[in-house]
């Protein structure tokens, strides 16, 4: 299997030249098994950039399928909705996959944001490929073609979020974003759980330990909780996400130094565009 980032910014995206090496736009991870099936997990301002590579696939002739794993539907993480190219070809199937926000519907929040004050599509009915939203309540396992998912809810500010944890070719990668733990510090067994012996954990880690104020984390992680799921699951791999959208490359250099400094387990920041094999 292999993974790759399309967005690893959080909140808004950036750009400069300060922001190169890492990327500017917001979440979206695309992850290819070794016979060519595609699952994507959010469609931040990163989706705009997958949809580009998928022309040159079956998704560009109107032939393709592909699932979609959404996280949550805060701005940053469904910005790249209306501009998803493939959306728009007569004949591919998506399917979106998430739970349902509190006091509304998951379609109800996507459709909000193809309403003809937001967007000029007007509605997920306008689309040309046959889109669906499919809904689970956390904690349930889906399968979706060859991956095999678990999903768990974490806190998240005032709301909760899923993560994942996903199987395929012999391989896990856990997906643990926007997440906020009571205790940074204390190993939160529902993560430890979901990330259990990953092979690659993707983690927030959009606070440096020294900027992170424990009475306002904003819903997200200090570099600090990421090892501490990390070690507690015995991962293979970490992968630094979602980083703050002041971070320059330099900035998140000297953050990756000082991690690697504290932990045995093999980490990195994330970068846009960046392959894996896992």
């Amino acid at each position: 299997m292999k993974v790759r980032f399309w967005g690893v910014r959080g909140a808004f995206a950036m750009s400069g030249r300060e922001f190169l090496r890492y990327g500017g736009n917001t979440p979206c991870v695309e992850l290819v098994t070794d016979d060519g099936q595609r699952l994507a997990i959010d469609l931040g301002t990163g989706a705009t950039e997958l949809a580009k590579s998928l022309m040159g696939t079956e998704l560009g002739k109107g032939k393709g399928e592909l699932h979609v794993l959404l996280s949550h539907t805060h701005l940053d993480h469904i910005q790249g909705l209306p501009f998803f190219t493939p959306f728009f070809l007569e004949g591919n199937h998506i399917s979106i996959h998430g739970v349902d926000p509190a006091g509304t519907s998951l379609e109800a929040t996507l459709q909000n944001q193809l309403a003809p004050h937001y967007s000029p599509l007007g509605g997920l009915e306008n689309l040309g490929a046959h889109v669906s939203v499919e809904t689970f309540q956390p904690g349930h396992r889906l399968v979706l073609g060859p991956f095999k998912i678990s999903t768990a809810p974490v806190p998240h500010a005032t709301m909760w979020t899923t993560s994942f944890r996903i199987e395929a070719d012999r391989k896990v990668v856990t997906f643990l974003s926007d997440v906020e733990y009571p205790d940074p510090l204390a190993p939160d067994p529902a993560a430890v759980a979901l990330a259990m012996g990953a092979d690659l954990l993707i983690h927030d880690a959009m606070h440096p330990d020294e900027e992170y104020d424990l009475r306002r984390g904003w819903g997200h992680s200090p570099v600090s909780a990421a090892i501490t799921v990390a070690e507690a699951a015995m991962v293979k791999r970490l992968a630094l996400f979602h980083h703050s959208p002041d971070a320059t490359d330099d900035q998140i250099d000297r953050v990756v130094a000082l991690a690697q400094a504290r932990t045995k387990i093999p980490l990195f920041a994330a970068a846009e565009g960046a392959y894996l094999d896992v």
